[in-house]
């Protein structure tokens, strides 16, 4: 988005200086481009920019919601581990063979899960850049049209 927000930085200043030459003061002149189609093109490229803005919020925020859930796992996972071994541990059974191999399973098994739901809020974020950069380039081609359709 660095190329596209220094591209479009001072789009009033260059759409202000390049008004003339577009017709768009002093009565529309020779390239038939509307005042209208001028703006229809301006507002698709901020709503595909707006949304592209909005995707890399929501990314972020599936990223850190995934992480945060991950650590609740992580934590709920090491307590039951801790109650298997205080279990065993009041039944006067030492932590080995068996009961060793249950905790290292129950462990193993909390690894997995945060390792999906650290999978799952990543693959979220990259559907959300996704829309994003399509939503930006809808913003393109949108813009594209109601240039050409002001050229009629």
């Amino acid at each position: 988005m660095g190329f596209f927000k220094n591209l479009f930085k001072g789009v009033g200043k260059v759409l202000g200086a390049a008004a003339p030459a577009l017709g768009l003061i002093g009565g529309l002149g020779a390239t038939g481009l509307t005042a209208a189609s001028a703006l229809g093109m301006g507002g698709s490229l901020f709503k595909g920019f707006a949304e592209q803005k909005r995707a890399k919020k929501q990314a972020k925020l599936a990223r850190r919601q995934a992480a945060l859930d991950a650590r609740v796992s992580q934590r709920n996972t090491q307590r039951l581990a801790g109650q298997q071994r205080a279990n065993f541990a009041a039944a006067g059974l030492k932590i080995e063979g068996s009961p060793a191999l249950l905790i290292e399973e129950t462990e193993n098994l909390g690894a997995e899960e945060v390792s999906n739901i650290l999978y799952a809020g990543d693959q979220q974020a990259k559907a959300y850049k996704r829309a994003g950069r399509n939503s930006a380039i809808g913003g393109f081609l949108n813009a594209g049209t109601s240039y050409l359709n002001g050229l009629k």
